[in-house]
């Protein structure tokens, strides 16, 4: 139940390269500098599954009665750098 007035919001993030676990995956190998990991980089279909993933987190929120959802992209992997290819 929410206090009287307050509203409840969601904030869903992926962690991507900054993840903190041997199986992270982000969108390149691209070692982040506060984990001694290095991320596998996401294939199209691994895109797609995380896509899906936001969406299903989305959908439990909203059946948890919650007022609203926030995407965080800073830091995680919607915001990551992706090595230039030579060429």
């Amino acid at each position: 139940m929410h206090a009287e007035g307050g509203s409840i919001a969601l904030q869903i993030l992926h962690t991507g390269r900054y993840g903190y676990h041997p199986l992270a995956v982000a969108p390149s190998r691209l070692k982040s500098p506060i984990s001694p990991f290095t991320p596998r980089a996401l294939s199209a279909r691994g895109v797609e599954r995380q896509i899906r993933a936001f969406v299903r987190c989305a959908k439990l929120a909203r059946e948890a009665a919650t007022n609203g959802v926030e995407v965080m992209g800073v830091g995680g992997l919607l915001h990551q750098p992706v090595p230039r290819r030579a060429h």
